[in-house]
């Protein structure tokens, strides 16, 4: 096995469930978000030399895929289920943590498309605003703006609703 192989499986089993969040809220579909996991990851294993930042080379691979998802086959509703948040909850998982869920879930639905994307990078992909830059391309302060702007609106709109 190449180097590159070792690293993109390890970066994998250590990121699927964060990879996986980061394409749900592009595609808003759990089945498009897993086939531009798979897309990616086929392109992935075919490039020949290791990039510098492999773990956002990935987590790009896979926004950029999740991207040409939606171009190919827009979503049917403005939809974004609970799929974004960790399942390891379970059955402990209250009815009250799942009714928060579903807000927080209706309410990303209601920032723009950099906002929800930083936002999901940051919490629940587990990357670091540097990361974010490098994956989505952008400059720091723009994804500050973003991250920042995009939580206040959160809050905002889970306030009202409580």
């Amino acid at each position: 096995m190449r180097t590159l192989d070792g690293a993109l499986e390890r970066i994998y089993l250590e990121y699927r469930q964060q990879l996986f969040t980061c394409a749900v809220a592009i595609t808003r579909c759990p089945n498009r978000a897993e086939d531009a996991i798979q897309e990616a990851f086929y392109r992935l294993f075919r490039l020949n030399r290791k990039p510098k930042h492999l773990k956002a080379y990935v987590f790009r691979a896979v926004r950029n895929a999740a991207i040409d998802q939606v171009r190919r086959n827009p979503p049917l509703r403005d939809e974004l289920n609970e799929l974004i948040f960790d399942p390891g909850e379970g059955p402990r998982d209250t009815a009250a943590g799942k009714e928060l869920k579903r807000r927080a879930a209706e309410a990303l639905l209601t920032l723009s498309q950099d906002e929800r994307e930083t936002i999901v990078q940051h919490i629940y992909g587990n990357l670091t605003f540097r990361e974010i830059v490098r994956v989505r391309e952008a400059p720091l302060g723009t994804v500050v703006t973003w991250y920042r702007r995009g939580l206040k609106k959160l809050r905002n709109r889970l306030e009202e609703r409580a």
